[in-house]
């Protein structure tokens, strides 16, 4: 539960250039609510299995509805991942995950369940199994036979990794595995496994003190595997923002990418959830290439989403690109998710923002990312994996699997499907497209934007007559969509910049000068713009004498975000938020309003006035920017325009940008 204050979460970027990389394993990936539990949840026996939604389709996906293995009981693989592997008869899935039949604590290790179609799962049972106790590694067959051999140093750190049941009597905590993930290393015939093993410290008895990552290893996909040990990662290099000299190396939710060359990488969350790291592993795939003391950071590691707060990544690989989801650390409550892309595993990744569409965007569909599943790469058909975590009742958390839909290039969105089958996806091939946009438009100018483009589709160009469609009704930057000639039924998207002629006013609430701020001002300076800043108290401009700006106790965020959307002004102490603008010639005027919630779990509305009359009673504030038009507002003598944002619920109210428009 990391985001006891919501504002001290940093805001997502949009489209900019992450320093480093991320990866998981092309057909494996990961992520978890890390510090996720308020507290020990008792042991309990395994619940009576759900009955499945009624009307679910057999042979299908039903997103967030119970799942059952083929001999009737709740699937037991949270926090997991599939693994596309062959066989003889062809390609075998293995989903591995977190058994959380027992809740909380307590559980009984990593299950790993089979499947030839993915939608009925066979249960193979516990793949690693978890310690009641540390005299059971004496006495049970089972443990003996794996760790017999074992020094005393090496099953001390297999109890200290193993115990997930609280001694009766004690106040220790429990070890905690989550996380699981596994790729196989075809050099040396082992299948390797690595987990979040966590719980205290030699110094703290937190539950997530110890942040290690743990590895085991089996010849067998279904175990046993036989727990080697957990230890810390790699660390920032000095001087670096986030660096830790007094707590290295963390690492919580984490990943495994096994490369096309063969090379095994691990990702992870660390730095108190603050940073990613990617690194390296060694050929056995059961430890660090290169350890700490000598590594360097773009040969043996790389840093992406530095300070960022993002968690539970899952990396793909399509047509030479990686690709990356993630989600941010909320603790149990869902959040938006986030993707990248990059050519180069220890290069440049870019952000593109929140891939999910629709009312789930603010949610990713109220989960969390986990693994993205390459079924058919070579038709485009890729599965998005998630959690929907309940804490109180972790044994019957659901599954949320849905399709990835792609676009020129690498774009990437998640829809939300009631019920869906993977060999219905329709066909989804790379392709990149050639389009030379205005600079600006005015409103509602559809028909400014080019009739034919360039298409290079496998291999071929062409040219494509294309249609768009998109509400150019709003200030500053909107995403149109083509939709391009040919039976293959082709959209791409593009971002506008909307410049409205009759603009006077522009704000960017936090002061920042993003560059489609300064677009937007550039593409307006012919007309009457009366403000030479992006933001200011309310009183007289510096250049133009003007007077206009904000009132009411507030603080800017989101300043190293090139973004209007994603820069804002919030308000402190229940006040309200007012920006005010005098010196307008009397007449009508449009008032443009951009909301945006970087952390919209907060639950955000306000009341929205402008001179006194209320235009909206109740402005929702979501993970998805949003623009707001209140048309017709008449100034007289006069002269000014007050905008104000009450608060209608606890959090307090804020804004991303203003901008008036003269009628």
């Amino acid at each position: 539960m990391h985001d006891a204050n919501p504002r001290t979460s940093p805001l997502p970027r949009r489209r900019s250039v992450l320093t480093g990389a991320i990866a998981a394993a092309p057909m494996l990936a990961l992520g978890t609510a890390s510090a996720r539990a308020a507290g020990p949840a008792p042991a309990a026996p395994v619940p009576a299995a759900p009955v499945p939604a009624e009307g679910a389709a057999p042979g299908a996906f039903t997103p967030g509805q119970p799942w059952l293995d083929t001999s009737g009981a709740v699937i037991q693989a949270h926090g997991g991942q599939v693994l596309v592997h062959e066989d003889e008869q062809g390609p075998v899935y293995y989903w591995y995950g977190e058994d959380r039949s027992n809740g909380y604590h307590a559980s009984p290790g990593v299950h790993v369940y089979s499947s030839r179609d993915l939608y009925s799962w066979t249960d193979e049972g516990l793949a690693l199994r978890s310690l009641v106790d540390a005299e059971q590694l004496e006495t049970d067959p089972y443990f003996t036979a794996l760790y017999g051999d074992y020094s005393d140093e090496q099953k001390a750190a297999v109890i200290r990794d193993l115990v997930t049941v609280k001694a009766e009597g004690s106040d220790v905590n429990p070890a905690i595995l989550e996380r699981p993930k596994v790729i196989p290393n075809a050099a040396e015939g082992t299948w390797v496994m690595w987990v979040h093993a966590d719980g205290p410290s030699e110094t703290s008895n937190a539950q997530y003190a110890k942040a290690n990552a743990g590895v085991a290893v089996s010849d067998s996909p279904f175990g046993p595997f036989r727990w080697i040990d957990s230890y810390r990662l790699h660390v920032a290099p000095e001087g670096e923002p986030n660096h830790q000299p007094n707590s290295p190396g963390m690492a919580r939710d984490m990943n495994l990418f096994l490369d096309d060359d063969g090379t095994a990488y691990i990702i992870y969350s660390s730095e108190e959830n603050y940073s990613l790291f990617i690194s390296k592993l060694d050929p056995s795939f059961t430890a660090l290439a290169t350890p700490p003391e000598s590594a360097v950071k773009g040969v043996d590691f790389t840093r992406p989403y530095i300070g960022a707060h993002r968690e539970a990544p899952a990396l793909f690989k399509r047509a030479g690109t990686y690709y990356l989801i993630t989600s941010g650390a909320t603790g149990w409550s869902p959040n938006p998710a986030q993707y990248a892309t990059a050519t180069d595993i220890l290069g440049e990744w870019t952000d593109h923002g929140n891939p999910v569409v629709g009312d789930g965007a603010s949610t990713t569909h109220g989960s969390q990312s986990t693994c993205v599943i390459p079924v058919d790469p070579e038709h485009g058909t890729y599965i998005y994996m998630g959690d929907r975590w309940t804490p109180s009742d972790l044994a019957n958390a659901p599954y949320v699997w849905l399709p990835l839909r792609f676009g020129e290039g690498t774009s990437m969105t998640l829809p939300w499907e009631d019920s869906w089958r993977w060999e219905d996806q329709p066909y989804q091939p790379h392709f990149e497209v050639d389009a030379t946009l205005p600079a600006s438009v005015r409103p509602g100018e559809l028909n400014k934007l080019p009739r034919s483009v360039t298409l290079r589709l496998e291999g071929s160009t062409s040219t494509r007559r294309v249609t768009w469609e998109g509400a150019l009704d709003r200030p500053g930057i909107t995403e149109v969509v083509g939709t391009l000639s040919g039976a293959e039924g082709l959209t791409f998207r593009r971002d506008v910049l909307v410049a409205p002629k009759n603009l006077v006013y522009i704000v960017n609430a936090g002061g920042a000068e993003t560059s489609d701020y300064l677009a937007l001002r550039e593409a307006a300076k012919a007309g009457r713009l009366q403000n030479s800043v992006a933001d200011q108290p309310y009183g007289a401009d510096p250049l133009t004498g003007n007077v206009w700006g904000y009132q009411g106790r507030s603080k800017p965020a989101g300043s190293s975000y090139d973004s209007l959307d994603l820069t804002l002004r919030y308000a402190t102490d229940h006040d309200d938020l007012t920006y005010r603008f005098a010196n307008l010639a009397a007449g009508r005027y449009t008032v443009h309003v951009g909301y945006y919630d970087p952390w919209p779990w907060a639950n955000r509305a306000a009341e929205v006035r402008v001179n006194g009359d209320v235009v909206s009673a109740q402005q929702l504030f979501t993970g998805v920017p949003e623009a707001a038009a209140y048309r017709g507002v008449a100034v007289g003598a006069a002269g000014e325009i007050a905008l104000t944002l009450h608060p209608t619920r606890s959090p307090d109210i804020q804004v991303s940008w203003v901008a008036i428009e003269a009628e």
